[in-house]
C-alpha cells in the first residue's frame, strides 16, 4: 500500500489582490448613472479597483422584492484586498436603495 502525501497551501487574504464581481439590482425609480456612480466610489474608497462595469439593463424579476417586480442590473468587476471586499459589502448591505446585490470573489 503506498501512502498518499497530501499537501495545503493556506494563503493570506489581508495582503493580496483578488478578482471579485459584483451585481447589484436597483429600482427602476432611481436614476441609472447615479447609482452607476455612487457604486464605483463606494468601490474606490474601499481601496477596490474597478475593472470594468457592464451595464445587463433593466429586466423583470422572478419575484418582488420590496414590492419591485422590476429592477436594473448591473454588474462589475473589481480588484482588491479581502479586507475592502468586506467592508463593500457591508456598505451596500446598509443601502437602502438597493433591491439586492451579490459579491463573488473569482
Amino acid at each position: 500500500m503506498k501512502k498518499i502525501k497530501q499537501t495545503t497551501e493556506v494563503k493570506s487574504s489581508m495582503g493580496s489582490t483578488n478578482k471579485y464581481e459584483l451585481v447589484v439590482i436597483y429600482p427602476v425609480s432611481e436614476n441609472e448613472v447615479g447609482v452607476e456612480k455612487q457604486i464605483t466610489e463606494k468601490c474606490k474608497k474601499r481601496a477596490l479597483k474597478v475593472v470594468s462595469v457592464d451595464k445587463w439593463g433593466t429586466k423583470t424579476m422572478a419575484y418582488e422584492i420590496k414590492k419591485q417586480s422590476r429592477g436594473h442590473y448591473l454588474k462589475l468587476s473589481l480588484e482588491g484586498a479581502a479586507t475592502g471586499a468586506k467592508e463593500l459589502e457591508r456598505d451596500l448591505q446598509m443601502d437602502d436603495k438597493l433591491l439586492r446585490f451579490l459579491l463573488i470573489r473569482i
